[in-house]
């Protein structure tokens, strides 16, 4: 706040919140939320990494950006290719991955992007898309978009329109055609990242 000229009371002017309740949570003796973070970063007009590490909470954030690495690539059928050597993430998809990410820290959280010049996925070209490792047909990715692994190693970006505990399935694929095949897993998308 000092940097930039800002006082307090405006900060919880812009987070419609108490002037206490923000020095409490300056000084320690309230949590910050998230969304908390995420409007300060807004108002300070700083990056939400330095709103966290201000908080104190670079230890998680930290921790975070190391667990989500670019691993694989989708081309424009939604097959993933794995790359040969995950890479870090750009700071800005790293800092939106943190928001969209924040209620699955426990678990390990893979990138992908999406490289389509053509075809029904051209139009998320370059954007990111965050999934969680597993080794099993996750009950959440039923109905939803996932990244599905099929009995002959392949693994796809598609909606799991139904699943049977064999390992049945129908899968709807980006370009909307639905077929049949043989799950061994399912993961949802966490998010996507434009």
């Amino acid at each position: 706040l000092k940097d930039t000229g800002k006082s307090l009371r405006a900060l919880a002017r812009h987070l419609n919140s108490d002037p206490s309740a923000v020095s409490r949570t300056f000084s320690g003796s309230r949590k910050m939320k998230m969304e908390e973070a995420v409007q300060i970063a807004i108002f300070l007009s700083v990056p939400v990494s330095e709103v966290i590490k201000h908080a104190g909470i670079t230890s998680e954030a930290d921790a975070l950006q190391a667990r989500i690495l670019l691993a694989a690539t989708i081309d424009e059928d939604g097959a993933l290719h794995m790359l040969p050597e995950p890479r870090p993430l750009p700071q800005a998809v790293i800092e939106k991955a943190q928001l969209a990410a924040s209620g699955h820290y426990t678990r390990q959280i893979i990138a992908a992007q999406i490289r389509a010049s053509s075809g029904t996925l051209a139009i998320w070209d370059d954007a990111v898309v965050l999934f969680g490792q597993s080794e099993l047909v996750d009950p959440a990715a039923i109905g939803a978009l996932s990244i599905c692994g099929l009995r002959d190693g392949k693994q796809i970006l598609a909606r799991v329109e139904r699943a049977r505990k064999t390992g049945e399935a129908d899968l709807v694929s980006p370009a909307g055609k639905i077929e049949a095949a043989i799950l061994t897993t399912a993961t949802p998308v966490i998010a996507l990242i434009p």
